[in-house]
């Protein structure tokens, strides 16, 4: 989505979305409730904001937004807020929709459905689901887009304090500005996924030089949008390190082969040449507004924690987030990878070295939660993998 672009107001909500379901008085308070969700550049993010202003709307204490499988069978953690000391799963859970009939019954009948861990006739898989999560009272509505049940918003509290009898039509109303949104972003999704495969295909011209770096730019970013969806960073931080992470060796295009392929060790001329490679990176790219986000990650990738990276030497806090998540994820590739001179290490091998370097080369905090991030590696995609929770 291009910078500055909103999803509107909610004087352009669809005709109708406040009509019947709450006064004209409450309606025109949700509308602050909308601003996380404006902000929004991707599905993952709306539902974030969706679960955020349902938080402060029914005055809860966590919202978890979780969306049906395509064979409608499980249902999947997507997004989440809570209010501390509440807390939530960071990694996405999944359910079988048959072990939880009254999940069913709330997607299935189109309900709101409250529960109480003090309840004597409750529904025994959600009271045991609650006292797991740490909660004492859910209220549960469906997720509807498009008029069709995608999922679910859950609403929690510490104490088993009845909800307010207008609380499922307040949730009413977000899904519906939600709903509104989803058909938008899920366009500049498609959109800005164009664009990103684009500058894949040309930064893979950069990576054919050098066979044992095929696939380095796709694994830092997997790696890296994981890592950053898990440190539940900003909207305008989690896009800084998703194109960032494609583009911050750019700047290797302007070091010939003759040092980037170089077999043993680089001379002091050499090293000077190669460090150059992110200040080439950013005059190369600085012109193009689309990509504005990216040129913190481009320039200050190889700072170092404890000011002796370039090119500016910048120390801890200084270095830019988004800069801070992709250098330690390009460390762990660079180290697990094979290259002409050694064998890739182990993950194990691998994290013993990141966590001997954390405080010095790379943020410690950001060390600790990779490791956390490459644990939980498998099949679908690492952002899939991690609950998007809105700042």
């Amino acid at each position: 989505m291009a910078d500055g672009q909103s999803l509107g107001n909610g004087s352009e909500i669809e005709q109708g979305v406040f009509e019947g379901v709450v006064d004209e008085r409450r309606a025109a308070d949700l509308i602050h409730d909308f601003a996380p969700m404006q902000e929004a550049t991707d599905v993952a993010g709306l539902f974030a904001g969706l679960a955020r202003a349902v938080v402060g709307a029914v005055r809860g204490d966590a919202c978890l937004i979780s969306i049906l499988s395509e064979d409608g069978h499980i249902l999947r953690d997507v997004a989440a807020s809570v209010q501390r000391p509440a807390r939530l799963n960071v990694v996405a859970e999944q359910y079988i929709l048959n072990d939880f009939p009254l999940t069913r019954s709330v997607i299935e009948n189109r309900h709101s459905a409250e529960i109480s861990v003090n309840d004597p006739d409750g529904d025994a898989a959600e009271i045991e689901n609650l006292k797991e999560l740490g909660f004492d009272r859910l209220l549960m509505s469906p997720l509807v887009v498009e008029n069709e049940v995608i999922g679910t918003v859950e609403c929690y509290r510490k104490v088993d304090r009845a909800f307010r009898q207008n609380d499922p039509n307040e949730i009413e109303v977000l899904t519906a500005f939600a709903g509104s949104a989803y058909s938008r972003i899920q366009l500049a999704e498609k959109l800005e996924e164009h664009y990103t495969m684009t500058m894949e295909a040309l930064t893979s011209a950069l990576e054919a030089r050098d066979p044992y770096t095929e696939a380095h730019t796709s694994r830092i970013k997997e790696l890296a949008v994981g890592l950053a969806i898990a440190m539940q960073v900003p909207e305008e931080i989690l896009k800084s390190v998703r194109l960032g992470s494609i583009l911050h060796d750019v700047g290797k295009i302007g070091v010939s082969d003759s040092i980037l392929l170089k077999a043993g060790p680089l001379t002091d001329e050499e090293w000077e040449t190669m460090r150059a490679h992110p200040e080439i990176g950013e005059r190369m790219l600085q012109g193009i507004e689309f990509l504005r986000p990216a040129m913190p990650v481009i320039r200050h990738h190889h700072e170092r924690w404890d000011g002796m990276g370039y090119p500016d030497r910048l120390e801890a806090e200084d270095i830019p987030l988004a800069a801070r998540i992709v250098a330690v994820c390009d460390a762990y590739d660079a180290m697990t990878t094979d290259r002409p001179y050694r064998k890739g290490m182990s993950h194990e091998a691998a994290c013993e070295e990141l966590i001997k370097c954390a405080g010095k080369q790379h943020d410690p905090m950001c060390t600790s939660l990779l490791i956390d991030v490459v644990s939980h590696l498998g099949d679908d995609s690492i952002e899939e993998r991690f609950v998007r929770y809105s700042a």
